[in-house]
């Protein structure tokens, strides 16, 4: 199945540090950051090939980080907040990593570990 995320923006440059604070000093082989471009939409997707099993450990503890600071009251708006607790998750694969807030989480889940199979 395939997920329709062109409704959202690269998250690049200074949002980097503000949506994955730490992320921008770690070693990375390659990074694909989106973010819809409505703040009340819980739609996002996270993915990093960390270059060792540290960096790709400490992208874990950003992207659950970036989970809990949504539903913390970041995400503002009590639908949206509830949106982030019901649809986000942070899965890793040895050196990938993944976070998806997206009402598709789970499938999305299941299709990034099919890739490691």
């Amino acid at each position: 199945e395939t997920y329709d995320f062109s409704k959202h923006m690269a998250v690049e440059g200074d949002l980097v540090a503000s949506q994955y604070p730490g992320l921008e000093n770690l070693e990375l082989k390659q990074q694909v950051l989106y973010a819809p471009m409505m703040s009340a939409v819980v739609s996002e997707i996270a993915l990093v090939e960390a270059a060792n099993d540290e960096d790709a450990a400490a992208v874990e503890e950003i992207f659950q980080t970036r989970i809990d600071t949504q539903v913390d009251g970041g995400a503002w708006y009590p639908e949206t907040i509830q949106g982030w607790v019901d649809h986000a998750q942070v899965v890793r694969n040895g050196n990938y990593v993944m976070l998806i807030a997206n009402e598709n989480s789970d499938a999305i889940v299941e299709a990034f570990e099919a890739l490691f199979a």
